[in-house]
């Protein structure tokens, strides 16, 4: 009985991070600079400067109370759990039914191959690619792995995550294998850049795609800078049904080998990287004045849309990032947007199916994107 009593206790005991422990966990991607800098003015703590070199050290001496540490494992859920898209494409010269240029699969093998440790996370069911809308030149493989999760309380460490690939034959005049890669965790998104490459190999050993061809991602430095502004400034307008209501917020780094415009000097001195959020940032001077467009990097965008769908009317945002973009790596940022909050209005909350919703916004995004970025690169 005292044995049971002790598991029941354990089982919903829970100790606050901290120390190293909770350094990992602030050092994570999914939260940025200014959500610690929020956490860190919470509690009393100003500093000069606030990038995570700055903040990270004084939250692992103070500690986080119990109410920090939940708005801090929210808003790292919140970007882990939602689903993030990035696209490639490359030119395609076999067969119009993908299903029998395809390999076999063996996701289990594929992932024990690429990891020597232990991954952390634990491969669900066997996955296989099958046809989407009975088509032969459109496939899609679903997936879901089990991690561990350090922002989880003690009692529900474990969790699920999805990830997919959807292969689809498109034609812009020559015949291209589209490739969409979705994924929510770090885990979901390594299976799937893991399985993209096993695709490029083995299409290129049939003769479907040439040696000397690659998958075509859109990187930060596919762009002039000032038409990279041009493609952010594309997601900023009406979009299908989706009416343009505001920018939420921006993320910016001026160019270190430029010279800034001399009204903007002392506001961007010392700025590495800014991230602005507030009301009627469409006529900030770092989006509406041109002489900018040279001499900043665009990083982040989150704008906010009106839908009117069949399922309904509301409001959704969504980010449109390069979030791997460091100064001096910044040729291996690879762009991706995702869909984040999606408020269905009270009228429509009864039936309206946010995933149809969902679907419907990712088709219409994906296919301005890759126009907009046929049209801008260099």
């Amino acid at each position: 009985m005292e044995q049971l009593e002790n598991n029941e206790k354990n089982k919903f005991e829970f100790h606050l991070p901290h120390g190293e422990i909770l350094r990992t966990i602030l050092v994570k991607t999914e939260l940025s600079e200014s959500n610690l800098k929020s956490v860190v003015k919470s509690k009393g703590i100003f500093l000069p400067k606030y990038s995570k070199e700055d903040t990270i050290p004084p939250l692992m001496r103070s500690l986080l109370s119990p109410k920090e540490y939940e708005e801090v494992r929210d808003l790292q859920k919140f970007k882990v759990e939602k689903l993030k898209y990035r696209t490639t494409q490359i030119p395609w010269q076999g067969s119009k039914n993908i299903l029998t240029s395809l390999p076999k699969i063996d996701l289990h093998k594929l992932i024990s191959e690429k990891y020597k440790y232990d991954p952390g996370f634990e491969l669900i069911g066997v996955p296989a690619f099958v046809p989407v809308d009975d088509r032969v030149d459109k496939v899609k493989l679903n997936f879901k792995i089990e991690e561990s999760s350090d922002i989880a309380t003690i009692h529900n460490r474990k969790k699920e995550y999805k990830g997919s690939i959807v292969i689809e034959l498109k034609e812009d005049g020559n015949l291209h294998l589209h490739t969409t890669k979705t994924y929510t965790s770090k885990g979901t998104q390594d299976i799937v850049n893991t399985l993209e490459s096993k695709l490029e190999n083995h299409f290129k050993e049939i003769g479907a795609v040439k040696k000397q061809e690659t998958y075509e991602r859109i990187m930060f430095d596919h762009f002039w800078n000032s038409n990279r502004f041009l493609f952010f400034m594309k997601f900023m307008d009406d979009i299908g049904f989706l009416k343009f209501k505001k920018i939420v917020d921006i993320n910016v780094s001026p160019d270190p080998d430029k010279e800034i415009p001399d009204d903007g000097k002392e506001f961007l001195k010392d700025i590495e990287n800014l991230n602005l959020k507030g009301k009627s940032l469409r006529k900030h001077i770092l989006l509406s004045k041109q002489k900018y467009r040279e001499a900043i990097w665009l990083i982040a965008v989150t704008v906010q849309y009106k839908f009117l769908h069949s399922e309904g009317e509301g409001i959704c945002e969504l980010e449109y990032a390069f979030p791997d973009f460091r100064i001096v790596e910044r040729e291996l940022a690879e762009f991706q947007f995702f869909i984040g909050k999606i408020t269905v209005d009270r009228n429509y909350r009864a039936y309206a199916k946010k995933t149809k919703i969902e679907k419907s916004i990712f088709e219409v995004i994906d296919e301005t994107k890759t126009h907009h970025y046929n049209s801008l690169k260099k």
